[in-house]
């Protein structure tokens, strides 16, 4: 199971019921983090791994399927970066449960923020970039509160480990 934390205005915006206490979760990447923004008239959602910084965009189009495109594109993600298949296969079922809360960690707001200006950067100056080729962008932008790793380097280190990584409940909102 894993949690998903939506910012304000995301959470007005999904058909989900919102748990205000949710568990810990039980996969190796721990919780996520999502905001929506437009690209142009396009609504999307960022969703960013509060451990890692590893980053997925998705359309904001067809909410109620919107777990199920960002698992099928973390996945396509995860193998792009080099992911073995198995640890994939195996954070993959652990996230099929999900639930979703109101709180959000400011430092992986921050950095969403951040990630945002980058993806209007890079469309303005190439439009035919895909989401996922802008996702996989953003795993190669080196992350101050990742001591300036890259989130491709940070998920790497935390999926194919062994043991349980926890996130810290200290920056919720």
């Amino acid at each position: 199971m894993t949690t998903l934390h939506c910012t304000l205005k995301l959470a007005k915006r999904i058909p989900f019921a919102l748990v205000e206490k949710p568990l810990p979760s039980t996969n190796k990447l721990g919780d996520w983090s999502a905001n929506t923004f437009n690209i142009g008239r396009f609504p999307c959602i960022i969703i960013t791994n509060e451990l890692t910084l590893f980053t997925v965009l998705v359309l904001f189009k067809d909410i109620h399927t919107i777990w199920e495109r960002f698992l099928s594109s973390l996945e396509e993600l995860l193998h792009s970066v080099a992911v073995p298949s198995l640890s994939i296969q195996t954070e993959l079922e652990e996230m099929q449960l999900v639930q979703f809360t109101r709180e959000a960690n400011r430092r992986t707001l921050g950095s969403m923020n951040d990630f945002v200006h980058l993806v209007r950067a890079n469309i303005y100056q190439d439009p035919e970039l895909t989401l996922n080729e802008m996702s996989l962008r953003l795993s190669e932008v080196p992350c101050c509160p990742l001591k300036y790793a890259y989130p491709r380097e940070a998920i790497l280190k935390v999926i194919t480990t062994s043991s349980q990584m926890t996130v810290t409940q200290k920056g919720r909102t």
